[in-house]
């Protein structure tokens, strides 16, 4: 799996690495448990969830992302009430794939100056309130690459909105978009489009999914969650297996 060996090499290039401490026995911290909430991307089918539970010791990683959810169909479907039990030390929260406007979205999509940050905080605060430590991610990017080898960045308001928010309310932030977003290019169309599933294309054809995973680009992608999880939340580095789990 060439993709996966080069991973590490990539991010270290990239300066996106750091070396945490950890105690020689990581197990030896109280358990914890990290919820995903989130969309596809962060599923255990389609996303990076069952790579980035794989990375982590001595914690009950629960998995509560769903295909297609948004900021506003999360909480109206019922799963952010779910999401909340069995209370969390610390919850995972990435939107924005399906709250851009779009006719393909309907009902899903939210306004980008006022919903989707307002949502944002609303689950910030509900969070809190339950004493669920929140962590923001930046919607993965998509891989959609143009002629010159670099990638057609669809969300930067909604980036830039969460990033705001993330300020506002002092939440520790992932900027998984921007993490992603440079791996791809360094790793080239190619290689990138092998950490994903293929589809349907037109005439019989089979095309790249560039927006999910497969169980590669799960655990490199889930690893690269974990690590920056890290460096964004220091406390949380014991809980981080030493060396890169493998599929």
């Amino acid at each position: 799996m060439p993709s996966l060996l080069r991973f590490t090499g990539i991010l270290a290039l990239l300066g996106l690495v750091a070396c945490a401490k950890l105690p020689a026995d990581p197990a030896a911290s109280p358990k914890i448990r990290i919820t995903l909430v989130g969309d596809s991307t962060q599923t255990e089918k389609q996303g990076y969830g069952t790579g980035f539970c794989a990375n982590l010791v001595n914690v009950d990683c629960v998995n509560r992302a769903k295909g297609g959810a948004s900021t506003k169909t999360y909480r109206r479907d019922g799963l952010w009430a779910t999401a909340q039990f069995p209370k969390p030390d610390w919850m995972l929260i990435q939107f924005g794939h399906n709250d851009v406007q779009s006719a393909s979205h309907g009902d899903r999509e939210t306004d980008l100056a006022t919903e989707y940050p307002a949502n944002l905080r609303r689950y910030i605060e509900e969070a809190r309130a339950t004493g669920i430590k929140p962590v923001l991610v930046t919607p993965i990017a998509r891989r959609y690459f143009q002629a010159d080898g670099k990638i057609v960045d669809d969300l930067p308001g909604h980036v830039a909105a969460m990033k705001k928010v993330a300020a506002e309310m002092n939440v520790p932030l992932i900027d998984l978009h921007e993490i992603s977003q440079r791996y791809f290019e360094q790793l080239g169309e190619i290689e990138a489009h092998k950490l994903g599933p293929t589809k349907a294309g037109p005439n019989g054809t089979t095309v790249p999914d560039k927006t999910h995973f497969n169980q590669q680009g799960s655990y490199v992608l889930g690893r690269m969650v974990v690590e920056a999880m890290g460096r964004t939340a220091p406390e949380l580095s014991p809980y981080i297996r030493p060396l890169a789990a493998k599929p």
